[in-house]
């Protein structure tokens, strides 16, 4: 899979991977930082942005295109390496989205497995994720990771899980 920051130029694929969404009933965008609340060239520019420079509510973040073998973008990935404790306790430190064509493939296993060694390049101890209860995709993909539920929490209504990923555990073959 192939990763990299927004373009202007993505403007289409964007369009079409945000319309394959909506057609599916699907009105939140994951991982998308408000990517459709706001102009486009506004959007890509905040992304690229803030990489570097801190803004007030996220601080610094990748968010990442993911692309498959054949160049179709498959999702989002955020990865918000530059948070404050309680900031990451509300949102966490990676969040994922994958197009509904493409659940169900492994894409966002892979996707979180590179958001985690992303973390661990940035020094962090562990990453905390969250996802609602009843979404059993992402509970699944976290728990391939290594993710250990900590907490279950209702909020708005919505139950909600929070995870978290031990990114420094060492591991030591043994030979018999």
């Amino acid at each position: 899979m192939k990763y990299r920051l927004p373009k202007y130029e993505d403007i289409n694929i964007l369009k079409e991977y945000v319309e394959e969404h909506y057609s599916n009933y699907e009105r939140s965008i994951s991982a998308s930082k408000g990517m459709t609340n706001m102009k486009f060239k506004e959007w890509v520019d905040k992304i690229n942005r803030n990489v570097e420079n801190a803004d007030d509510e996220w601080g610094k973040y990748y968010l990442y295109l993911v692309f498959n073998e054949n160049d179709r973008l498959i999702g989002l990935l955020n990865i918000r390496f530059d948070l404050t404790d309680e900031l990451r306790e509300r949102y966490g430190d990676i969040g994922f989205g994958v197009r509904p064509s493409e659940r169900r493939k492994g894409y966002a296993t892979e996707m979180l497995k590179y958001a985690l060694n992303v973390c661990r390049e940035k020094n962090m101890k562990y990453a905390i994720l969250g996802c609602y209860e009843n979404n059993f995709g992402s509970n699944k993909t976290i728990q391939k990771n290594s993710g250990i539920l900590y907490k279950n929490d209702c909020e708005e209504r919505k139950l909600s899980d929070e995870w978290t990923i031990n990114l420094k555990c060492n591991y030591y073959k043994i030979k018999l």
